[in-house]
């Protein structure tokens, strides 16, 4: 028997009742346990009876270990006729110790934090707007310079050095007046503008000239790597070459040198071009549009999570960055800051944030997917199978082994509920 108080939208206490039944039997597992240690004149180890053992020990050192084989039986049954589901280690205890005894019942309480109820708001009718599918001619324009300036080939510069023209150069770093480490480097070819350097480097380069010697001054930014971080330096520099672009000319000779299917004009290659932006601009609206209308659903539900399960999924967050990094060989920090985090606690912040987002999404689509009696068939369950064993049917039975058919089912069903909610969304 279990009573069920809940604490908050996202803890819970039992209180669990123990019969005499069942305590007998947990006194009985006990006894297999603990007997296997005992050791007896005129006995094998795990042979003494246990009449001879009560008798000399007595059923109350078989308690401890009796009470914890009851609480394995008697919690996860407790769980499911509460009909919750816990996300941490719960805090248990016996309601009154003095009360154990063989043949009798008794009570233990366990307060837990559990996955909450999610308050369900509106999912039919969420008003969303849909991106303009529009293509301009500046877009279809913007798209064959980009295309043009991808063509063009660096040629051998007189002269001096501009924004946009690359430099060839060897360099070396000095920090008072001693080269430092990884501060190297011979016939590297730098675009001025490019910014791929530390800043102000680039910028002095401007105006040089085929051997020229060039000292650039710098200072590292505070967020550097390493231990260059603030530090003021100097790089001695030789200009090798002076390469500026040429770009070729949008004409039919570059059109035909594209070698596209039934494009032979520059009128041909720019209404090519204008339907792969009208088919990209399609595709890219109808996916804003799905993450526009999920958003608009979660906007209007919620539910109070319990920060011991946010904790767990940030966690795993940072594991997997960790992982990542060592695959990388790189620092974790180092990772995150290229991904634009400013430090760690940057990114536990934004995880906890995505974390949230993940888990009510979960309960959203569960709730909607119960009040819609939303289903999927055998036939969809053996076709997503073989879909996710990269259509291997001899890898159909492992994937089985990995993926229980109901968190195939919802993989399955989350796909109807977008189509559910993207059919009645509202579009403004």
């Amino acid at each position: 028997m279990v009573k069920v108080e809940r604490l908050s939208e996202n803890r819970v206490k039992l209180v669990v009742t123990v019969s005499a039944e069942q305590f007998d039997l947990a006194l009985d597992a006990a006894f297999e346990k603990v007997v296997k240690d005992i050791k007896v004149d005129g006995f094998r180890p795990g042979k003494l009876p246990k009449s001879i053992y009560i008798s000399r020990f007595g059923w109350e050192s078989l308690y401890n270990e009796a009470i914890e084989f009851a609480f394995q039986g008697t919690y996860p049954m407790a769980l499911r006729e509460a009909n919750v589901y816990p996300v941490d280690d719960p805090k248990v205890d016996l309601v009154d110790p003095a009360a154990i005894e063989k043949g009798k019942s008794f009570d233990y309480t366990v307060e837990v934090d559990v996955w909450p109820n999610v308050h369900l708001g509106e999912y039919k009718g969420v008003k969303v707007k849909k991106q303009s599918t529009r293509v301009l001619k500046k877009d279809v324009e913007a798209y064959i310079n980009n295309v043009l300036k991808g063509k063009a080939e660096n040629v051998i510069k007189e002269g001096e050095a501009s924004l946009g023209d690359t430099v060839v150069i060897d360099f070396e770093g000095f920090i008072d007046g001693v080269a430092f480490e990884g501060g190297k480097g011979e016939n590297y070819s730098l675009e001025l503008g490019s910014n791929s350097f530390v800043p102000g480097f680039e910028e002095q380069l401007v105006g040089a000239k085929s051997e020229d010697n060039v000292e650039v001054k710098v200072t590292f930014p505070e967020n550097y790597h390493g231990d260059l971080a603030s530090k003021e330096a100097v790089f001695k520099c030789v200009v090798h070459e002076v390469k500026t672009k040429v770009v070729p000319v949008l004409d039919e000779e570059f059109v035909k040198e594209l070698e596209l299917e039934n494009v032979n004009t520059v009128e041909e290659y720019q209404e090519y071009v204008k339907k792969l932006l009208k088919d990209q601009k399609v595709a890219a609206a109808e996916q804003q549009f799905e993450a526009d209308c999920i958003e608009a659903v979660l906007k209007n539900s919620y539910a109070e999570f319990p920060q011991s399960l946010i904790n767990q999924g940030v966690e795993r967050e940072i594991q997997r960055v960790a992982a990542q990094a060592k695959q990388y060989g790189l620092e974790a920090e180092m990772l995150l800051q290229y991904y634009g985090f400013a430090n760690l606690d940057d990114f536990k912040k934004a995880s906890e944030e995505n974390v949230r987002k993940e888990f009510l999404r979960e309960l959203v689509f569960e709730e909607i997917i119960k009040l819609e009696g939303i289903t999927c068939t055998p036939e969809e369950l053996e076709a997503k199978y073989l879909e996710i064993a990269g259509g291997d049917q001899s890898k159909v039975k492992q994937v089985k082994k990995q993926y229980s058919e109901a968190q195939v089912a919802f993989h399955i069903n989350s796909f109807k509920v977008v189509d559910l909610i993207k059919a009645n969304a509202v579009t403004k």
